[in-house]
């Protein structure tokens, strides 16, 4: 019990030693309310009493010793002296207090840790009028600076134009007083208040996530990114990989297609991350699937120096997050709704059916053809006369909406006090189709629960939670990619239904593949998170603390295919015509993964010097395991397996597991704060290699230099024209598994279900032998190189970071290409030596934040730019080594195919008879294109090839991001774009023949006697005609892919900080979004989209719209 006396001296002695007292207790009581801990939160502990006659302080001692609360009150500030009784049994505090103070005049506040105060009723209800000024440090007015009243949320102001305020707040609260840019700073409210904010440092005392631990930007010594979450979370898009892209500096999101369920992807600089969710490494489906609103940090990490902990698992990066925690306080809950609208960021527009009659009869009456359309049946074509024999379809409008409805729901619940804090998080997120059908979906349910109990006397923390998510995803038969296929394939002058508006017979017929009555593919996965943890800080050293961490995954998946096409119809009838009999495929897979991480943490500082240490002993264990089946031929459309006929019936199915184990450490020192050079080394083990070679040494080392804090930088200091200057670097060694099977080290056979005939007798199911054992390969190893350069100026309101990094990869796991595949079996493994890639580029992001007035912003500009080189491929057996045409002297995706390289257009006969042909090529004219004779042999063929394209991965990434906050207003937009990579487009529009022939408006402008200038070769009615001369691969069909793009926009309000100020609500936002709005691309013109992989043969990237609420109570 905490008691305040006070003398019994004179008068004027004691009213000035009550008034004391009463600002003590004041400033107590607001001290304690400022942890944010409801006075109306009540313990569940309960109280059985029976008191007589004894004084009211002697009643709270009694409490004191009986439960776990504690009293903060003056003897002397009310009738501490009276005499009660009370006889309780299990009754609340809440009760009690209320017995024990009856008609006393005094109230209690129930605090953190159990710790209740007693006050007078005036006391605990004065207010004062704070009137002030905030400054920055040279002494001008400061607008725009929130005002809160610590601990106490709904009462607050922003600082006018001349950073002055004014506010009724309790008497004695604490003000707390923010600004973006600048250190928060508290004061204790008085009636007249002047308050300096300092502008932070870059944010360099912020905390940044990294491996296995946390530091800050001031002494990170490895590249790492962070992404602030509170931008990104409320954006409308499928999953948090989709709201990185233009952000961060080293990242590229590939966004292949936007099909209701699918996940985008990430790479760092160039490659392949793994994810990393709270210290564990999860998968990526895992990582995708995460809510964004539960994520509290987002980390990327980037070389050696940060994923050197990781081991052969991080050789490629980090995508590195953890989730959010409960906190001390009272109850908070948030709640938001997206309603989002999608469509296709381009819908292409084809030559309606007359138009097309019109542009083909131009055609074959050039190549002395018969027209294609007579004068009366273009007239029908163009008057729609007769649509089912002379149709103008439109597929599009017959298969796709205007708008695709995508809806998200998102609630999360955080309280707590140090024996129990929790987050609670539930998402819902229901995808529709563009596609005219109900039965396509993809819907999504994630949760999560993370709670923390602090035990203070035996300094231990324990950390428990549980997180995962359930899927559902329907999809047409056919599928959404051959779907889309189909309606760009199909032209104006095919007819898609007759007269009943039932299907045609046409062949791929999309409106036939969506039918109700057609096949479809389910899919359902369930993932399910567990993990417990244990921090001890032991009491015998300080600085040190040991942990644990298990969690264990479980998953299990579920797909159906039920394979069948609704029947089709001929023009004015109803009688159905059958295709092939239905059949069905289903598979089921479940497994688990248990990791296993005990850590050792030590912090120390003395003096001028501080040291960091981690060690964690890593296990993980992995099992999983599938069955599947079939059956064909159904003769009842019933989609169940049973159903079905047994002949022919497959079965199949499998198991696997996998272990890994890992130790590791990190070491961390630091000189004056300026000086810092770290050393991280993680030995891994892996059942993949043989016996004696299973254990990996990987380890990395790094350092930084903070220049800025040199004594003889502090003038430019103070003049802001260098606030800060650190140079970084770092070197490691890692290694990577890639192409690595299982027990390869031992004699292998595989089982064959096919049957054979053997001496007459029917045999089912052989094995045969798998590829030759080797117990000589090892590790792949990955030598990383990063040099930094990170600077703030003016204030620090312009910062930048630098980052040159340089990666080479040796010792490839592959089969020796130097000798040839001659027994029938694969040939062992080895570690091709001989073999390298290599990786080198820079990468940078430049920042300002500063404000006008009320207005504040921030703007902010990242690049990347690399390139990867082969040194030497495992696939280049020596001959193709002899020729610098066709060796591979880039990495994956760098090119396209090989081909030719043409020197543009035929302009007349003669140049036939001098140039080199393809003999192929009897018919070549006027038109056609021509290629170059590299070799000069007199002939084109194979022996002129050479590589064609490049960057099929965009070498070159940048964005833009701007934020804007004005008085409750805010708006946010990111800007994307990528340098050249090549599209091959002439599948889609070389316009030799068939479905492709003059589909578009574009391809009307071909090579022609009066067009000679044309875009495009001459157009040809078949092949035959010039022996499909121009639409060999070249380099004439690629096109320049680079874009300029609006990723994202957010406009919101949030009426809490405007025009309802005083609601209960703690806040209250309105917001509209939008996603792909505006893209600028040569690709465009055909209708490509610039992100996709395909050229109008997958579902479209989607741009998107929405509208907003979210609530904070």
């Amino acid at each position: 019990m905490i008691k305040i006396y006070i003398s019994q001296a004179s008068p004027w002695l004691r009213l000035l030693s009550k008034v004391i007292i009463q600002m003590k207790i004041a400033f107590l009581l607001v001290f304690i309310t400022c942890l944010n801990v409801s006075a109306k939160v009540f313990s569940q502990e309960k109280l059985t009493l029976d008191l007589k006659n004894i004084r009211l302080e002697k009643a709270l001692q009694t409490i004191e010793k009986q439960s776990g609360y504690r009293f903060v009150y003056s003897p002397t500030e009310g009738p501490f002296n009276k005499v009660v009784s009370i006889k309780t049994n299990q009754a609340s505090l809440e009760e009690v207090m209320r017995t024990l103070l009856s008609g006393t005049a005094l109230s209690f506040s129930v605090q953190q840790n159990n710790l209740i105060t007693i006050l007078k009723d005036e006391m605990a209800n004065q207010d004062i009028i704070v009137k002030g000024m905030v400054k920055d440090s040279t002494g001008v007015g400061l607008p725009g600076v929130s005002v809160a009243v610590k601990g106490i949320k709904g009462i607050g102001t922003s600082t006018d134009g001349d950073g002055k305020f004014s506010l009724s707040v309790p008497d004695n609260a604490t003000l707390v007083f923010s600004l973006i840019g600048y250190e928060t700073v508290e004061r204790r409210a008085t009636s007249a208040l002047t308050v300096v904010l300092k502008a932070l440092d870059n944010n360099l005392d912020e905390v940044v996530v990294q491996a296995y631990g946390t530091t800050t930007k001031r002494k990170t010594t490895s590249a790492i990114s962070t992404l602030d979450m509170a931008n990104v979370a409320p954006l409308p898009v499928q999953s948090i990989n989709d709201a990185v892209a233009g952000r961060l500096s080293g990242i590229i999101v590939t966004a292949n297609n936007g099909a209701p369920g699918s996940k985008s992807g990430i790479l760092i600089r160039g490659q392949s991350p793994i994810y990393v969710i709270d210290n564990v490494v999860r998968s990526a489906n895992d990582f995708s699937n995460l809510n964004p609103n539960d994520i509290e940090s987002y980390s990327i990490l980037k070389d050696a120096g940060a994923t050197a902990l990781y081991g052969n698992q991080g050789a490629n990066g980090v995508v590195l997050v953890t989730t959010k925690r409960g906190k001390e306080g009272k109850a908070s809950i948030s709640y938001s709704y997206n309603q989002i609208f999608s469509q296709p960021t381009l819908f292409p527009e084809k030559l309606n059916s007359y138009d097309q009659a019109v542009a083909r009869n131009k055609l074959y009456a050039a190549e002395g053809r018969t027209p294609f359309r007579t004068d009366a049946e273009l007239e029908k074509l163009r008057t729609g006369s007769d649509p089912f024999n002379f149709p103008n379809t439109d597929w599009q409008a017959l298969t796709m909406k205007n708008f695709a409805p995508e809806m998200r729901h998102d609630l999360s619940v955080t309280s707590g006090t140090k024996k129990l804090m929790y987050y609670a998080g539930l998402s819902y997120y229901d995808q529709k189709s563009i596609l005219k059908t109900d039965n396509n979906y993809n819907k999504r349910t994630t949760y999560r629960l993370n709670t923390t109990s602090e035990f203070e006397n035996i300094n231990l923390k324990v950390m428990a939670g549980l997180d995962g998510f359930i899927e559902s995803n329907v999809t047409p038969g056919a599928g959404f990619g051959a779907i889309y296929s189909h309606i760009q394939n199909r032209t104006p002058e095919q007819l898609a239904v007759n007269e009943f508006g039932l299907p045609t017979t046409q062949s791929d017929n999309p409106v036939r593949e969506l039918d109700p009555k057609s096949g479809y593919n389910k899919g359902f996965a369930k993932i399910l998170n567990t993990n417990l943890g244990l921090e001890y800080a032991a009491h015998f050293l300080d600085g040190l603390k040991f942990k644990f961490n298990g969690t264990y995954t479980t998953y299990n998946n579920v797909g159906k295919n039920w394979n069948y096409l609704a029947p089709a119809y001929n023009l004015n009838s109803t009688t159905p015509i059958y295709g092939n009999p239905p059949s069905l495929s289903v598979s089921q897979g479940q497994g688990s993964t248990l990791t296993l991480q005990g850590y050792i943490l030590y912090n120390k500082t003395f003096g001028d010097h501080s040291i960091d240490f981690t060690g964690v002993a890593e296990r993980q264990r992995d099992e999983a395991s599938s069955v599947n089946g079939s059956r064909v031929g159904y003769q009842i459309i019933f989609d169940q397996l049973v159903a079905g006929p047994a002949l022919n019936q497959t079965v199949g199915g499998g198991e696997s597991e996998a272990a890994r184990a890992a130790l590791l450490g990190r070491l961390t020192y630091t000189y004056k704060s300026r000086y810092s050079i770290e050393g991280s080394v993680r030995r891994d083990g892996d059942y993949l290699f043989v016996p004696g070679k299973q254990w990996g040494t990987f380890y990395a080392i790094s350092g930084n230099y903070i220049i800025s804090d040199e004594p003889f930088m502090k003038s430019l200091k103070e003049k802001h024209i260098l606030d800060f200057l650190k140079l970084r670097g770092s070197y490691g060694v890692l290694g990577d598994k890639t192409g690595v099977g299982a027990f390869g080290y031992v004699p292998a056979y595989g089982i064959n279900s096919q049957a054979y005939v053997i001496n007459g007798n029917v045999v089912q199911g052989t094995s045969e032998p798998g590829s030759l054992p080797s117990s000589i390969y090892s590790w792949q190893t990955i030598g990383n190189r990063d040099l930094a350069l990170e600077f703030g100026t003016l204030n620090n309101r312009l910062n930048a970071t630098f980052d040159y990094f340089y990666t080479r990869r040796t010792g490839f796991v592959t089969s020796d290409p130097r000798f040839a595949q001659t027994l029938g079996i694969g040939l062992p493994q080895i570690n091709f030596t001989e073999g390298a890639t290599r990786t080198e580029g820079f990468d940078f992001n430049i920042n300002w934040a500063s404000n006008i007035g009320s207005l504040t912003y921030k703007i902010g500009f990242n690049f990347t730019r690399f390139n990867s080189l082969t040194e030497r491929s495992a696939a280049d057996d020596d001959a193709t080594l002899k020729n610098p045409y066709t060796r591979i002297t880039n990495t994956t995706g760098s090119f396209l195919q090989t081909g030719y390289l043409n020197d543009g257009f035929y302009t007349d006969n003669s140049q036939l008879l001098t140039g080199a042909r393809r003999i192929t090529s009897i018919n070549v004219g006027a038109g056609d294109l021509k290629y170059l004779d590299l070799n000069g042999d007199g002939q084109l063929n194979g022996d002129d090839f050479r590589r064609i394209g490049s960057n099929t991965t965009p070498r070159t990434n940048y964005g833009v991001t701007l934020d804007l906050g004005y008085k409750g207003f805010s708006f946010s937009a990111v800007v994307q774009g990528s340098g050249n990579r090549d599209r091959y487009i002439g599948d889609v529009i070389q316009g030799t023949s068939g479905q492709n022939l003059l589909v578009y408006d574009f391809q009307t402008d071909y090579w022609r006697p009066d067009n000679t200038d044309a875009i495009f070769p001459r157009a040809v009615s078949n092949d035959a005609v010039n022996g499909s001369n121009s639409s060999r691969g070249s380099d004439f069909w690629l096109v320049k892919s680079k874009y300029v793009r609006l990723k994202y926009v957010q406009l919101g309000y949030d009426f809490k900080q405007g025009l309802l100020k005083k609601s209960p609500f703690q806040s209250l936002r309105l917001f509209a979004s939008g996603t792909n709005l505006l893209t600028s691309a040569k690709s465009q013109k055909y209708f490509i989209d610039p992100e996709s992989d395909t050229n109008n043969y997958s579902y479209p990237i989607q741009r998107t719209f929405a509208l907003g609420l979210s609530v904070g109570f």
